[in-house]
């Protein structure tokens, strides 16, 4: 009978201890777990601010006007749906050495300064669109065929050229994505001598490199960790 108790005892204990060590061993995988949520919620987290940069390219719907610009955008996202920047634009080299405006025969020289502000329109899984509008100021220097005489002779002007556009961006993952945007520029006063005015278009590549960032440290770092710190609990 006391061979029969202890036997009894010693399940109970063995049982119990069983008991104890599952309960801590899943107390130590939710407290990993939880730690995992924090460490992604502060990861994903919400930025007030966030920088922004771009590479612009900018193409004439005219095939007569190659008023062609590439340029540098550089700014600050605000609460995600404002974004404010400079840019800054040149002529592209196709557009300089074969453009035929009106009486120009070649720039020596043409870029603008811009002030820009986009409106974060829409945002969805596969589909962003945003309202850019810009205001700068610029120059150029160019050689003209005098028409009433033989030779060429150089002019110089500044200019002031306003924007206005709506880009949609096609995301098909999450960071990567191809964007496009129409716009119409104008100068408020006119030049003879450069036909800017008119729409515009341009088509390039979206990249979200925040994004690509954000999931590089929560896939390859902190799930990574969470799964080899729980693997190592489940065997002690």
């Amino acid at each position: 009978m006391r061979i029969f108790f202890a036997f009894i005892t010693t399940l109970l204990f063995i049982q119990i201890s069983f008991a104890q060590s599952d309960s801590l061993t899943k107390q130590k995988v939710d407290s990993l777990t939880k730690k995992l949520v924090l460490d992604s919620l502060h990861t994903y987290r919400f930025k007030k601010l966030r920088p922004y940069a771009n590479i612009d390219s900018r193409n004439s719907f005219v095939p007569s006007n190659l008023t062609n610009l590439s340029g540098f955008q550089l700014g600050i996202i605000v609460n995600e749906y404002h974004t404010f920047g400079l840019g800054l634009y040149t002529l592209t080299k196709f557009s300089k050495s074969n453009s035929p405006l009106n009486a120009i025969s070649e720039f020596n020289r043409f870029g603008y300064v811009n002030v820009f502000y986009e409106y974060f329109l829409l945002n969805r899984r596969y589909l962003e669109i945003d309202l850019p509008f810009e205001v700068g100021v610029g120059g150029f220097k160019a050689n003209l065929r005098d028409t009433s005489a033989t030779g060429i002779s150089n002019i110089s002007k500044w200019f002031v050229p306003l924007g206005a556009g709506v880009k949609f961006i096609v995301k098909p993952a999450r960071w990567i994505g191809i964007s496009s945007m129409i716009g119409y520029r104008y100068i408020p006063y006119k030049q003879n001598l450069l036909d800017y005015d008119g729409l515009y278009y341009s088509l390039g590549v979206w990249i979200d490199f925040r994004q690509i960032y954000r999931d590089i440290k929560y896939y390859g770092v902190q799930k990574k960790k969470y799964r080899r710190d729980v693997q190592n609990v489940l065997l002690n």
